[in-house]
């Protein structure tokens, strides 16, 4: 069923996420498919060389662990610089 499906693509991702370190910040279902995002390196858990050995590593440990066990074909993308990480929205929305 799908929802096994969408579930089977969680676990595979946050099991590979979790051998680099890495935090799952969203899934998504829509009209394009299938999108996760990851992080690295919020506030702490920074590493040297977070980019080169956890980072891309991960990407492609993800799709190759997604090719392997579900048969299924990934786009993966990577991008690197300073984000903001905390609350958004008013007092009123939490």
């Amino acid at each position: 069923s799908l929802f096994q499906l969408l579930n089977d693509i969680m676990m595979v991702t946050c099991t590979e996420l979790e051998r680099y370190m890495g935090h799952l910040r969203q899934f998504i279902v829509d009209d394009k498919g299938v999108v996760l995002i990851a992080t690295f390196g919020l506030r702490g858990s920074t590493f040297p060389n977070m980019v080169a050995e956890r980072g891309l590593p991960a990407t492609l440990s993800i799709h190759i662990a997604l090719r392997n066990k579900l048969n299924i074909e990934s786009h993966i993308g990577a991008t690197i610089g300073k984000v903001y990480c905390g609350v958004v929205g008013g007092k009123n929305r939490h």
